[in-house]
Parts: C-alpha cells; sequence; structure tokens
C-alpha cells in the first residue's frame, strides 16, 4: 500500500526492459511518477518498458550515461544485472563489472535513496531452515559473490551516505517470463511446456523445495522500502539494512507439478532425470524482518498465480 504521492518524483529503473523491471516501471507509472528506463537489452526487451517511460538503451558501466541520468533523478531502482550464473562463470571479469562495480559506483554517485536488487543466491548452500538476513553468506559462484559484495557494502553505509537498501529477491514469477530464456525461472518454463503438451523435466526426486514469489508483491516490497528512503532519508529502517523478499512457503517442485497438473485441460507427462551438481536442495526464506518494518506481506499464493499464469497462456 503506497503511502506517498509520486507525481513529482523522478525514478530511474535499471534493467527495467526486464521481467521485474518492467512490471515496477509500470507500477511507479500507474502511481504518476516520472520513469527512465535505463537497459542494454542484452537480456531484455525494449517491447517490454512501458508507454509512458522514458527508456535509454545503454549500458550502466558507461560512466556519461550513469552520471547523466543519476543527476536527473530522485530515487533509483537498481535492477540491472548478469543474472544468469552460467555467464557469470564463463566471463567474470566482465559480470563483476556489471554486477558489482557498477553497482557499487550507483550507491556512491547517487544523489538519491537507491534500492538494490540483491538475490538469495548470497547464501549459498543453506546451513538453516528457514533463512533469515543473519544467515551465514557463503555463495557458490561469481554471480552470489558479485551481488554479496554490493549488499554488504550497502550494510556498511552510515548516516552521511545516500540513502540505500538490498532487497534479496528469492524465486521471483509471474507474467513476462521469456520461457526460452536462461534466465527463466522453473515456473514459466513448466507451464509453458504443460501448456503447448510437452513433457516437463525434473532434475532429482522433486522433493527439492523452493520459495516461490509473485512479482506483484515483489514491487510492493520495493516500493515500501523506497517511500521510507524518500521520506526519512539515512534515518528510514531500510537504510543499510537487507531484506528478503519471499514467501516463507516453501513447496516441493512436486507440490508445483500437481497444481499445474489440476490446472490445464488434458494429462501432464512428467519425466525425472539425474539431478545437477551444485543445485541446492532446499531453499525457503524468512521473510518477517520486512513485514515487521514496514506494512509488507506477499498477497499473491503460488496456486492462484500459477492458475493466473496458465490462463493467460491458453488465452495466447
Amino acid at each position: 500500500m503506497t503511502t506517498m504521492d509520486w507525481s513529482p518524483k523522478r525514478v530511474l529503473v535499471t534493467g527495467g526492459a526486464g521481467f521485474i523491471g518492467s512490471h515496477l516501471s509500470s507500477k511507479v507509472l500507474q502511481l504518476g511518477a516520472n520513469v527512465t528506463v535505463l537497459d542494454d537489452c542484452s537480456s531484455g526487451d525494449s517491447t517490454k518498458v512501458p508507454p509512458g517511460a522514458n527508456f535509454i538503451e545503454g549500458c550502466i558501466t558507461n560512466p556519461e550515461i550513469r552520471e547523466s541520468l543519476l543527476n536527473d533523478a530522485d530515487v533509483v531502482f537498481h535492477l540491472a544485472a548478469i543474472a544468469s550464473v552460467p555467464l557469470c562463470e564463463d566471463d567474470p571479469r566482465h559480470s563483476d563489472l556489471v554486477n558489482r562495480q557498477a553497482s557499487l559506483d550507483i550507491i556512491l554517485d547517487a544523489g538519491c535513496p537507491v534500492i538494490f536488487a540483491s538475490s538469495a543466491a548470497i547464501y549459498g548452500e543453506p546451513v538453516s531452515i528457514p533463512i533469515n538476513e543473519t544467515h551465514p553468506i557463503k555463495p557458490l559462484g561469481h554471480y552470489g559473490d558479485q551481488k554479496a559484495a554490493v549488499d554488504s557494502a550497502i550494510r556498511s553505509l552510515g548516516v552521511g551516505s545516500n540513502p540505500a537498501t538490498a532487497l534479496r529477491f528469492f524465486n521471483v514469477f509471474g507474467q513476462g517470463q521469456d520461457p526460452s530464456s536462461q534466465y527463466s525461472g522453473v515456473l514459466s518454463i513448466f507451464i509453458d511446456r504443460a501448456t503447448t503438451n510437452r513433457p516437463l523435466t525434473i532434475f532429482g526426486d522433486g522433493e527439492q523445495t523452493r520459495d516461490f514469489i509473485h512479482v506483484s508483491d515483489v514491487i510492493s516490497a520495493l516500493i515500501a522500502c523506497a517511500e521510507s528512503l524518500l521520506e526519512l532519508g539515512t534515518m528510514s529502517p531500510a537504510h543499510g539494512e537487507a531484506f528478503n523478499i519471499c514467501t516463507g512457503k516453501p513447496v516441493t517442485l512436486n507440490q508445483v507439478v500437481k497444481v499445474i497438473d489440476e490446472s490445464i485441460e488434458g494429462s501432464l507427462e512428467c519425466r525425472y532425470e539425474d539431478e545437477r551438481a551444485g543445485d541446492i536442495k532446499h531453499s525457503s526464506g524468512d521473510c518477517s524482518k520486512l513485514q515487521d518494518m514496514f506494512d509488507w506481506s506477499p498477497m499473491i499464493s503460488l496456486t492462484e498465480g500459477l492458475s493466473d499464469l496458465i490462463s493467460n497462456s491458453q488465452d495466447v
């Protein structure tokens, strides 16, 4: 629930042509803000940038573009990243420039609040479930390392810095994820295959758990933190903090398949293959910190979100 008048605000959304970024850009436009999207479209799609937003095709590593846009912003939602784990592993130097260095530059150079899209990947293999924000940070690869470095920098900020916060996204799903993309989540892939009469593939026994959160709930968390930082600056309880963005309600992949099977017309075929090396078996977050600090709770259940996705897929 928004508590602020967004109509005079100049909002910069990096990665605004991506899945989450395009949803966020649409929402803040609806709230009346003046929105600028910066995206190099390496993984984003310019057609997803909502009408009414000012679209700049460029990379956050470009200091001239960065400086120009930051000087004209009242708040920055920093979502741009190389989110593909394989790409980060194949070219860690380039992904470090994007995911770590450019992100640190944005936090340092912005003269306004920054809301950073961190990731549950920074936790690595869970040592306890559910995962809260005090869980050890032991990422398994370059992507998690790079996100963790920026997350840590934000948590070290004092009152003399720009206001900033880090939101650690778990498994985000919703309309607009491209199932053919290497960036896509398992739910969009499952639904695409289920609604086109193709078998689903599960690696392992299907009893691995994940914490799936709907994109609309992610957007409301982003906006709640932004409003607090805009109104209170470094006195905001969000400043220098990190928050899990999840539901706290883990489900197995077998449960996901059951929900999809009950929602589609026809039979669903599911194939099981050997589990993949490095896959985390169980992941479940604790979102009570954000719930306690702000008027926020996840509102869209997995069943409701999946039903909506399936309905839209079948209408296409």
